[in-house]
């Protein structure tokens, strides 16, 4: 079994991964609900029985535009947050291995520092440019889907707010609901406006929430590639109650290869934890043995592959 300073990296890791994913959802959150604000302040100003078409017009030019701005200041958090994710994962196995440098005088603590420099980035690059997905979707393209789609809702409103003989004022009000992170769309919504989205800033924050756990995934996976002593990915499943699917479930406690342990779903609140069967002290004595010039087959390929370019 792995040593308790191992295991309580993993968990300080994913610790740290769920606060920047709850961070996250303020921060976006807050930027919806500013949008929110505006359009109340608006609309508080105007003369319900003077309100025209043309101001509705205009009401929809400020939201699309307004969703634009929003949603490349999103796309600014959530890259930098899957930066700050990749790091956390990465670190586990390199705090692993300077701790180990450290406790044996192994003198190869720059060997190590370069070995996992680069696994950040490159796990944020496959999460920003779609490289991890099948659809080859980065995050960019995923934010115009989200802005394209709160266009057509905001169109869809006008349009069915109008066949359904609303005044220029209730549009304009349902407008303003809608755009409202907090407001609660009830039966009779759902009646009028069955195409839109219920909640104006969940794509957004699903998306948010699910890159931020994937970048931690793939770089857990690149940096387990690099450590000889993971021989698996141990996929533990929440078991959140109406959350976790079957397709979970049937995951739970099963240990993946490195090379082909899945991406949990979008919105998935599963845990991957890396699994190393040898004690610190076993690897610590295995990795001093190997540096003072005895002969470790495994070692010396490892090197070959993720060391040497970096004497």
């Amino acid at each position: 079994m792995a040593s308790k300073n191992y295991l309580k990296l993993c968990e300080e890791a994913q610790n740290k991964k769920l606060k920047l994913a709850k961070k996250q959802e303020k921060q976006i959150k807050e930027i919806y609900e500013n949008m929110y604000l505006k359009v109340s302040k608006k609309l508080s100003k105007v003369n319900p029985n003077t309100l025209s078409e043309r101001y509705l017009e205009e009401l929809k030019n400020e939201l699309e535009k307004e969703i634009r701005t929003i949603h490349r200041q999103v796309g600014k958090i959530i890259n930098k947050n899957i930066e700050k994710s990749s790091e956390l994962a990465n670190n586990v196995q390199l705090d692993f291995f300077m701790s180990i440098n450290s406790q044996y005088n192994l003198n190869m603590k720059d060997t190590f520092s370069s070995m996992f420099s680069k696994i950040p980035k490159d796990a944020m690059n496959e999460i920003l440019f779609g490289k991890a997905y099948k659809d080859c979707k980065g995050l960019s393209e995923r934010i115009w889907e989200y802005t394209k789609k709160f266009n057509k809702d905001i169109d869809y409103i006008i349009a069915e707010g109008i066949a359904n003989k609303k005044s220029t004022y209730e549009i304009a009000k349902d407008l303003e609901r809608y755009v409202n992170p907090d407001a609660v769309k009830d039966w009779e919504w759902s009646k009028v406006y069955p195409r839109t989205n219920k909640k104006v800033d969940y794509n957004a924050r699903r998306l948010a929430r699910t890159a931020v756990n994937h970048a931690f995934q793939q770089a857990q996976k690149r940096s387990c590639e690099k450590n000889p002593y993971v021989e698996g990915i141990r996929w533990i499943s929440a078991n959140s109650h109406g959350r976790t699917c079957e397709l979970c479930r049937e995951r739970d406690n099963q240990v993946f290869s490195v090379k082909d342990v899945p991406l949990d779903h979008p919105n998935g609140l599963c845990t991957t934890v890396p699994e190393i069967p040898m004690s610190l002290e076993e690897i610590g004595t295995e990795l001093r043995a190997w540096v003072d010039g005895e002969k470790n087959i495994k070692l010396d390929k490892w090197f070959k592959d993720y060391g040497e370019d970096f004497l």
